[in-house]
């Protein structure tokens, strides 16, 4: 099922949403980047409201004002799902945004039936550092993001493109307003205080957030199942959406929903 765009006034701001599906809410928190779409959720929509808001600077979400801090986009986050009519639901982030989704539950725990995050950014594990893409090429960056280059086939350009190009910029100025560094030294007080039950999923080939850092958030996590996959790499959802419908259905059937 393709998720239908659409841009809706939060407060002021323009802010794109994509959606699809009836049913419980399943909110997406997307990561850094957003080249690589959003067709792995496909699946989930024939079960779930399957929801996709994308931060300011991204897609038709207005940049301005600043959001500058963890607290305000959760607020935005929070915003959001209020004009959507969204009271409850279950949760998913990855990369950056499983960091979003994991102060999101923590701020706002009644908002969160079931917690998914797929290979959280933030945790600071010494000798095990999240890898920084700014600096690589393209077939570096390529080869850190996946183990399976074809679901990036078509996602860049071949040649000059000024707007592919200032999508990014816009994108990169919108992450330099909240992310706190290289790591979030304060991220595991934030995760003791999550109530809701977690599920942590990892690719064992992950070369931005490496294996060794999910141990350290399942132990910061107090309701945390942790689950690994060989031979994924850190777009896991990409490279087989079936983890992430088989992770969302086996937290649906423990709960009762």
């Amino acid at each position: 099922m393709t998720l239908v765009v659409a841009v809706l006034g939060v407060k002021g701001r323009p802010t794109e949403v994509r959606e699809a599906g009836t049913g419980e809410p399943l909110v997406f928190l997307h990561g850094g980047g957003v080249v690589e779409g959003f067709g792995f959720l496909g699946g989930l929509a024939e079960r779930f409201r399957v929801v996709v808001p994308l931060l300011p600077g991204y897609g038709s979400t207005e940049l301005d004002p600043p959001v500058s801090s963890r607290r305000e986009v959760a607020e935005h986050t929070r915003d959001v799902l209020d004009a959507l009519g969204v009271e409850r639901a279950v949760l998913v982030g990855h990369s950056m945004g499983g960091w979003r989704a994991a102060h999101f539950a923590a701020l706002f725990p009644e908002r969160v039936s079931r917690l998914v995050l797929g290979a959280p950014w933030g945790m600071d594990v010494p000798g095990h550092p999240s890898a920084d893409l700014a600096p690589m090429s393209p077939a570096e960056r390529l080869a850190a993001l996946t183990t399976d280059p074809r679901i990036l086939e078509g996602r860049f350009p071949t040649g000059p493109d000024p707007e592919f190009q200032a999508a990014r910029v816009r994108e990169h100025e919108s992450r330099t307003r909240y992310v706190p560094g290289d790591g979030d030294h304060a991220l595991a007080d934030v995760l003791a205080g999550i109530t809701a039950p977690t599920l942590l999923l990892w690719g064992e080939e992950d070369a931005v957030n490496p294996l060794p850092q999910a141990a350290a958030w399942q132990k910061a996590l107090p309701h945390a199942t942790l689950r690994t996959f060989p031979g994924r790499g850190h777009l896991l959802f990409h490279e087989d959406p079936g983890i992430l419908q088989a992770a969302v259905h086996d937290t649906t059937e423990e709960t009762g929903r």
